[in-house]
This record gives C-alpha cells, structure tokens and sequence, in this order.
C-alpha cells in the first residue's frame, strides 16, 4: 500500500502497510534542485491519511529524514510505526520434570501399542519430585498501527491434575510411593508396582497385588499371580492361573497343562502360548505360535506373518491373523471370528438355566396333589421364565456384532479347519494358501479371496 508525495522534482513519500496490519514502512526519496521537501509532521499527517494512528515512531522518522534530506539518498525500509503484539494469557499449570516430558498419556485400548518395542511405564521413587507449578500469567491486549486492539486470548497450555499417590508441598508434587508413573485422562498419578528380581516360585508364593507386577525370572509350574493392573514377565511363564485387569506382556512364552487359565482385561503379547485357555478383553499377539489351546478375545488374534495356530479352539471377535494355522496330523483348528464370547457365555449360562426352570415348571404342573402353596410358586416361576426368556432373546441379538471380522493366513491353511464367520460355517475340505475368509452377504455365505503380493505386504508391515 503506498501513497506519493510527487514523483518528479519534489521530495516524496511511498508507504507500505504489512498485510498484518502490524508494521508501517516508509520510502523516503530527497526532492530535486528547486524542488519541495516534507517533514516529520507531514509524513506523520500522510501516515494517518492511510490510517496509521498508533505506534508512530517519530524519532525514528526524524533520523530517517534527516539522512534523507542532507545526504540526498533515498531511504528505504524505515520503520515508521510498529503495533503491540497481545501477549496470551498463560493459566496456571504443572510442568513436568523433565525425563518425564516423553511419557506418552497411556491408552490401553489403541490397537497399535506393540511392547516388544515400547517402555509402557516410567518408574519413580518415593519422594521424587514430579512437577514444579508455574503461576499464573494474566497476559495482555495487543494493538496494531490501525488502533485495533488485539484481544489477549489464552494460551493453549496441556493441563494435568495429580491423582493417586502423589502429594504437594510448596508448589511442587512429588511421588508418594515407588510405582509406575502415568498420565491417564490428564491425571498423573503413580501406581505401586510390585517388583520380583528372581522367579515366581517356593521363595515367593502365589502372588496376588493390585498394581503392576514385574517378574525379571519365570513363574513356575502351580503357582497362580493375580495382578490389579498389568503384568510383566521377562522370561517364560509355567500357566497355573493368571488374572489381571490390565495388560499381560511375557517375553518368553506361555506354557500350561490344559487347565491353565489366563484371564486378562486387558491385551495378551507372548513368544508362544502352548496348552492353555486364554481369554483377553483387548488383542492377543502371539510372535510364534499358539498350539493346543483355547483362545477368546474382543479384538484381533494377531499371530503376524510367520506365527502358526495348531489345533485348538478360537474366538475371536476382531478376527484372526496367522501366517499359518494347521499342521497336517496334528488336530484341526476351530476358528469363530465376529463372535463375541461374553455375550454367548452369558446366552448359554441363559439357557441352561431356563431349561432347568422349564423342567422344574413341568413337574409342578403335572403333580396330582397340588398343594395351595404351589399354584403360586408356578406364578413366581411363570414370571421368572418371561423375564429370562425376554433377556435370551436380547442377548442373541447381541452374539455377532461383527460381520466384517476376516480370517487371514499369509501361508496355508489345511483341510479340517472349522471357520465360522458370524452365524455362518465353513468346513476347509482341501488346503489353501494365501487367503482371506470373509462374511459374504450375497448368499449370506462365507466367501474367500486371495492375497497378491501387495497384500501380503500389507499384512506383514502391519504385524
């Protein structure tokens, strides 16, 4: 934007206004022989003709102008008027130490967390300092060389709150006890952890605590660990009972004996998992295999591109990755993808009980000598059966709530196999290789298709 003085002999003026409307800029060009001049006043008067009010710096354009005029050089660039940048509130907020800083906000329902190459946790000793409070800014109003003012506004600053097992003293937190650092739903707070140096065995006893547990050795054979929040194990773990309401990450493998147990709310993530019934709310990633066992999972059963599944039973309601599943001799897998296994727990449990009452109501209905006493109990029953048979049916609706859950096998997949997708089954008569079994609709039927080669890269940058 500029305005001219004159342009021939006479001195003259060109201003330019940032598009920020935050800074004036003047030429000054010195007037010929004969010619006439300007003065800070009148540079003044044509920067508020073009609407200049504020920040004017008139030493400056003094200096300027008299450079201009005794040297007889143009003078370009001079800033004639600067405005006041607002300044943003700053809240009052908790800065974290800074080892700290790094600490991804936990969430254990992201399908993508893979622990064999992330720390989940920080430790912290008790009495360590966490966070120091920086007070509160109130900031300031800005103005530009228009006169606008420039609201303040308010800094986007991260807040977090302490939570559990952490306490203030004089403007700073600090750890309460040893345990886990985190940052969940913009809490901090620090989970006590138990710590085994060795195995889980005679030494030890059965574990049960309600944090984190970290075993450096192996759980032996017969011994149950129970956990509040997750569990981690750095080499193999001999499976007597597991239970954990977090997560349960095993370096090594899981080895049972056909009734071991493992029960976790959270994701399972193992080398292998042999001759166990494993159930986890959350995913279950196997690197190797899984062999003659029991699975059920609310999410995918991921065993990569190179895992193999040999026999057993599967339920998985995100469905089932494998690079391999069958082992010809060995026993055919059981595949059930889509499903979810609570609700069909809970439909069967349903139904074995109303199939009791319903007999229990026939015999009372066929006695001879009813009793006054049991026409009533035959009501009471009556509105018992209604009720449940009404919650059975709800829950049926319930038992496939995902009809795009797929069974993927990188490499081959041999006869035998049970593949049940939803409420539709498929016997694999002759092996494949290769493939993805899918809920069809047009039928409804279960339908398959074949990797290329893109695929197989796909799956396999995603394992």
């Amino acid at each position: 934007m500029s305005s001219n003085i004159s342009e021939n002999k006479n001195g003259y003026v060109k201003i330019h206004i940032s598009e920020d409307k935050m800074t004036a800029e003047v030429e000054l060009y010195p007037p010929g022989e004969g010619g006439s001049s300007f003065t800070t006043n009148s540079v003044e008067a044509d920067l508020n003709a073009e609407g200049v009010i504020f920040g004017v710096d008139k030493k400056g354009l003094e200096i300027g102008i008299l450079r201009c005029l005794t040297e007889s050089i143009a003078v370009k660039g001079l800033v004639a008027a600067r405005g006041l940048k607002a300044v943003k509130a700053v809240p009052s907020y908790w800065h974290l130490k800074k080892r700290l800083l790094s600490l991804p906000e936990a969430d254990l329902n992201s399908p993508n967390v893979d622990y064999r190459e992330t720390n989940p946790f920080f430790l912290v000793k008790k009495g360590e300092a966490l966070a120091k409070r920086v007070p509160e800014n109130p900031g300031s109003a800005g103005k530009n060389i228009l006169g606008e003012v420039l609201p303040a506004g308010v800094k986007d600053i991260r807040q977090f709150s302490p939570g559990e097992n952490i306490i203030e003293k004089e403007g700073t937190l600090y750890a309460a006890s040893l345990g886990r650092f985190e940052i969940r739903e913009k809490v901090m707070s620090v989970n006590e952890t138990l710590e085994i140096a060795g195995n889980v065995d005679y030494s030890t006893g059965h574990i049960a605590f309600p944090g984190d547990v970290i075993i450096h050795g192996s759980v032996c054979d017969g011994f149950r660990v129970a956990a509040g929040k997750s569990i981690f194990v750095k080499q193999t773990m001999d499976v007597s009972q597991v239970l954990s309401h977090g997560d349960l990450v095993v370096e090594g493998g899981i080895k049972g004996r056909g009734e071991a147990l493992v029960r976790v709310s959270g994701r399972i993530n193992a080398k292998f998992i042999e001759n166990a019934t494993v159930e986890a709310h959350g995913g279950i990633r196997i690197e190797k295999s899984g062999i003659h066992s029991k699975f059920f999972s609310l999410d995918l059963i991921d065993l990569g591109e190179a895992g193999v599944l040999v026999g057993g039973e599967v339920w998985a309601l995100g469905g089932v990755k494998a690079g391999s599943i069958g082992r010809p001799g060995s026993p055919s897998c059981n595949l059930r993808v889509g499903c979810d296994y609570l609700v069909e727990r809970k439909y069967k449990g349903l139904q074995e009980h109303i199939d009791r009452l319903e007999t229990k109501l026939d015999k009372l209905r066929n006695r001879s000598n009813l009793k006054p006493g049991h026409q009533e109990m035959i009501r009471q029953v009556e509105e018992v059966l209604e009720k449940m048979t009404k919650s059975s049916k709800e829950l049926l609706d319930k038992r496939y709530p995902n009809q795009g859950a797929v069974v993927t096998v990188i490499g081959k997949i041999t006869e035998g196999t049970e593949i049940h997708i939803c409420e539709l089954s498929m016997h694999l008569s002759s092996p494949m290789e290769a493939v993805t079994f899918f809920y069809d609709e047009e039928g409804p039927r279960i339908s398959t298709r074949s990797l290329t080669a893109a695929d197989k890269k796909t799956v396999e940058a995603a394992g």
